[in-house]
Formats: structure tokens, C-alpha cells, sequence
């Protein structure tokens, strides 16, 4: 029993410090501003203009996406439900 638990912790900090490491790059590639969550078509349109491109509601609830340079948003009806920045 006690060489399983040896064994976790040491798996423990070797893949600790690569998660960490991960999130941290992840976090501080963009200072892409996008839309929140909650907001509406309008208020989105209103701050970054209009899409790229519209991608036509498909499933139930219906699911839209907006298309920007940077980033994607993508609606539940019409508010956001989540905003994703492309990789560069």
C-alpha cells in the first residue's frame, strides 16, 4: 500500500508542473478582448461589428456561431454561451 502512495505522489509532481505550465501559456497567449457571457447578438454587434461570417443556428436548443478575425462566438438562442480566440 505504502509504494502506491509513493508512487502517486511522485506522479503527482511530475505532471503537476506541466499542467501548471500548460494553463499559464494557455492564459497569456492573447489580450484578445470577446464577448461575455450572457450578452446578445445586438450588444455583441454593437461592440466588435459585424461577423465575418454567420454560421446559421443548427440543433435544439438552436447553436449560432459568429465568426471574427480573432475569435469565435458562439449563441444559445441570442445570447452567448461562449467565446473561443483562433490560434494564431
Amino acid at each position: 500500500m505504502k509504494h502506491w502512495l509513493v508512487a502517486m505522489s511522485i506522479a503527482g509532481l511530475l505532471v503537476g508542473p506541466m499542467i501548471s505550465y500548460a494553463a499559464d501559456q494557455q492564459q497569456g497567449a492573447s489580450n484578445v478582448s470577446t464577448p461575455r457571457h450572457g450578452q446578445d447578438m445586438e450588444s455583441v454587434r454593437a461592440q466588435f461589428g459585424e461577423p465575418q461570417r454567420q454560421i446559421p443556428a443548427v440543433g435544439e436548443p438552436p447553436i449560432t456561431r459568429w465568426v471574427y478575425g480573432q475569435f469565435t462566438v458562439y449563441f444559445e438562442f441570442d445570447k452567448v454561451i461562449h467565446s473561443v480566440q483562433h490560434h494564431s
